[in-house]
């Protein structure tokens, strides 16, 4: 006689349905499919990427000899990948590190990132949406954001994306911007910048990282989630950073302190291989030159590919406005397809979208762009 199972009663849990989407496409079994689905960035011929900056940054990690997987010498990582970090995001004369305060109403926008709900959801905080996309115009709607913030509770928390919105592919000018830190000032919000794209809309990551400089020189409050896996291409080593701005060397003590507990009791010790690596190629000029050259190649060839595709929709005598397609920046254009297009091009033609509609820049190539052309046109 067995024990009942403490298991069974586990609620189902409600995944993504990109994770759907992928198993399909990975069982499709049609020789003309497209993957548009994930931001991660691909060659020419849809293959992975491994940036030069980063071989020649390994190289010289298994050469040294002193170089081993030992802890970091601190929970919150290393020193030297800690400064260089905050040098590139604020400025190499930044003062600005760890910082965290505590709010009670929290904001996203409705056009962010799936995960960001699913982030705060598991903490126990519950979120509020903001505008930031018109249908209508396919591009920021600013005012409605402005008028939204300007009404929000003092002291609120307030998710942004720093440049090339997930999904949208759209972004404040940097008056926008200014003029979105002179509301936050007013209304004593704190702002939680998630940094994933810098580098991939200008192809110059200090460049894509103004919103946070503008923000942070104007005295908004301010906690910054970035991540070196699309800038570095190390996708799988889930290397990034925290900061929080402090007022005071007694804040910086004790919340450091919070984010050392935090790391022991979510990880036992920092993981350091992938910080190793974008604190090698930081700290070296040639190896940091090679990397910004890296960037630049990858930032210029996604907009070669959203022009290449217009071209395309274009010569097949669309009747659809594409033009927002140039408009949009980054590594996304958001399509506005209905549910029923998104599945036609899915059943119909193989090729596969997120089902919000937004369409992986990363994802086109040489080979599959003229098929996903004639199939965007064919659903429209």
């Amino acid at each position: 006689m067995s024990c009942p199972s403490p298991f069974a009663n586990i609620p189902e849990p409600r995944l993504e349905t990109l994770n759907a989407l992928q198993a399909l496409f990975a069982n499709d079994p049609a020789p003309e499919k497209a993957n548009l689905m994930i931001g991660v960035y691909r060659d020419d011929r849809g293959n992975p990427v491994l940036l030069n900056s980063v071989k020649r940054a390994r190289r010289i990690l298994y050469d040294n000899p002193s170089w081993t997987h030992e802890y970091p010498s601190s929970h919150l990582g290393e020193c030297g990948y800690r400064d260089l970090s905050t040098a590139l995001f604020f400025s190499s004369d930044s003062h600005l590190i760890k910082k965290k305060r505590r709010k009670t109403q929290y904001y996203m926008l409705t056009w962010t990132k799936a995960n960001h709900a699913n982030v705060f959801h598991h903490v126990g905080l519950e979120t509020e949406s903001l505008p930031w996309f018109s249908n209508k115009t396919r591009s920021l709607d600013i005012e409605a954001l402005v008028a939204r913030i300007a009404s929000l509770p003092s002291g609120s928390v307030i998710v942004l994306q720093t440049a090339g919105n997930n999904p949208t592919g759209c972004d404040p000018t940097p008056s926008d911007w200014r003029r979105l830190a002179e509301w936050f000032i007013a209304g004593n919000h704190l702002v939680f910048f998630d940094a994933a794209y810098p580098g991939f809309v200008s192809g110059d990551f200090e460049r894509d990282c103004e919103p946070v400089r503008s923000f942070a020189e104007a005295g908004v409050p301010m906690l910054l989630a970035s991540t070196y896996g699309k800038a570095f291409g190390l996708y799988g080593e889930r290397v990034g950073m925290l900061f929080a701005t402090t007022d005071s060397a007694e804040h910086t003590r004790r919340v450091e302190g919070h984010m050392k507990l935090l790391a022991r009791a979510e990880t036992g010790a920092q993981p350091s291989f992938g910080a190793s690596l974008v604190q090698a190629i930081l700290g070296n000029a040639d190896l940091r030159r090679i990397w910004e050259q890296d960037l630049m190649r990858m930032a210029t060839e996604l907009q070669s590919r959203r022009h290449i595709l217009l071209e395309k929709l274009y010569k097949l005598d669309s009747k659809k406005d594409w033009s927002f397609i140039k408009h949009q920046a980054g590594m996304f254009t958001y399509t506005g397809l209905d549910a029923k297009q998104i599945d036609r091009l899915k059943n119909e033609h193989h090729v596969y979208l997120q089902d919000t509609g937004r369409l992986s820049i990363a994802g086109l190539n040489s080979t599959n762009i003229d098929h996903v052309a004639k199939s965007l046109h064919a659903v429209t």
